[in-house]
């Protein structure tokens, strides 16, 4: 196990191997010389045959200059301006703070670019709604405009979906909880996550994946009514109290069918150390793994007579829980647990649990979603199947079908600025940018 979480990180984030390009391979250009940069495109590019990182852009020359010889981009701009007027770009990467995302997709479209947007898309529903309906992005042969939620490429996403959504054994979702820690100290008080008017606060990096989560599972989006939050707002010693920026944020909200659904997203997780008393280590960083739990209502199935004999029924209840969906690539397990009851009327006359474990580090072998690469490699990660995707949708072709479309990313961001909301909080500043 050992061996093979090793072997997959090497080859899917630290030593990808190289492809041969193709001659219409789709150039990319890198808005900003960011950090995720080299995991979530530079990476996935270097062995996929239809990509080529062709050019770097950041307000700093000498940093761009830097990134680019480390990461071996062959062309540098001095502005962002000079990148998206170059015409040998196809394709744009913008991984730039949160505030500026609207203004510099829209550019990035005007330009007659494809986008790869890294989520949140934007400030708020009010950019999002400008950006995904803006005729730019709607027009016919209008340039491929994606929001980064990487992980629902995955086989291990869509796996564990079929498993609570098409599977026989699954009934009605009853409940769903998803969360997601990211150890207190790892971004410092100066960290453009806790500056507001960059758009930061936890429900635009880490919280906006949790609740992404729910409405996948829900399939049904939380409103004024259903919805509750509480923030906790960013504070850190000797410095001013920021109220309207959250570390962490809890919500939830009930479907009209009564489904429950609760996210938990922390960016500064301290404390529940099990062998230190808590005034020891309640302030200690701490560290869980991604998790995502769906309860089913049970269901009544078809089984054999039996030794019970004929005038009773079978029923079914299913909980799936899936951990590290965000980084499934290095490691995942899905939990399978179904609890059996036959019944004669109110008798209950048996009652048992089948409960399993797997995987799915790449499609099943058969699978109608295999992409134009198969069934992909195990050291894939979540941005290769994304890349993969993305380049079908610019080629024309049709992929796996797994796609998140204008108006999931409006909804994504009329969901995060309702939690703001309920949590007391202002939505994070609109742009004054015009085309």
């Amino acid at each position: 196990m050992v061996f093979d979480i090793v072997y997959r990180i090497w080859y899917g984030f630290i030593n990808p191997p190289a492809s041969t390009k193709k001659d219409d391979a789709i150039r990319f250009g890198l808005l900003g010389a960011s950090n995720i940069a080299p995991v979530a495109l530079i990476a996935p590019a270097t062995s996929n045959s239809e990509v080529i990182i062709a050019a770097v852009a950041a307000r700093d020359r000498d940093r761009a200059e830097k990134y680019a010889k480390k990461h071996n981009i062959p062309i540098v701009h001095s502005t962002y301006e000079d990148l998206l007027d170059d015409p040998s770009i196809d394709a744009i990467y913008i991984a730039l703070p949160d505030s500026t995302h609207y203004e510099w997709a829209l550019r990035s479209l005007a330009a007659k670019k494809h986008v790869l947007l890294e989520k949140p898309s934007c400030s708020n529903a009010t950019e999002a709604r400008a950006l995904f309906t803006h005729p730019l992005a709607t027009k016919p042969g209008a340039p491929v405009l994606l929001e980064a939620f990487h992980y629902r490429f995955h086989p291990a996403w869509q796996t564990f979906l079929d498993l609570i959504h098409k599977a026989p054994q699954a009934g009605k979702i009853k409940s769903v909880s998803a969360e997601q820690y990211f150890p207190k100290y790892a971004f410092g008080a100066t960290d453009i996550r806790w500056q507001y008017e960059l758009s930061g606060g936890c429900m635009m990096d880490f919280g906006t994946y949790p609740m992404n989560l729910l409405r996948q599972v829900l399939k049904e989006e939380p409103t004024e009514e259903t919805l509750s939050a509480e923030g906790r707002r960013v504070s850190f010693p000797g410095l001013p109290f920021k109220e309207q920026v959250d570390e962490a944020m809890r919500a939830t909200y009930v479907t009209s069918s009564g489904a429950v659904g609760k996210m938990n997203a922390d960016l500064r997780f301290a404390g529940g150390w099990p062998v230190l008393p808590g005034f020891l280590s309640s302030n200690l960083p701490s560290i869980a793994w991604p998790k995502c739990e769906v309860e089913c209502d049970e269901k009544e199935v078809e089984v054999d007579a039996g030794e019970e004999g004929g005038g009773r029924s079978c029923f079914v209840r299913r909980k799936v829980v899936i951990w590290n969906h965000l980084m499934p690539s290095i490691y995942h397990r899905i939990d399978v647990e179904d609890t059996y009851s036959v019944r004669r009327g109110n008798e209950v006359l048996r009652t048992w649990k089948d409960a399993r474990n797997l995987n799915a580090y790449t499609w099943s072998a058969g699978d109608k979603r295999a992409g134009t690469s198969g069934v992909g490699k195990e050291w894939w990660s979540t941005y290769f199947y994304q890349l993969e995707e993305f380049v079908n949708r610019v080629k024309g072709r049709s992929g796996t079908g797994v796609w998140v479309d204008g108006e999931d990313s409006i909804k994504q961001m009329e969901a995060i600025d309702l939690v703001y909301k309920k949590a007391g909080m202002k939505a994070r500043p609109t742009s004054e940018f015009q085309l």
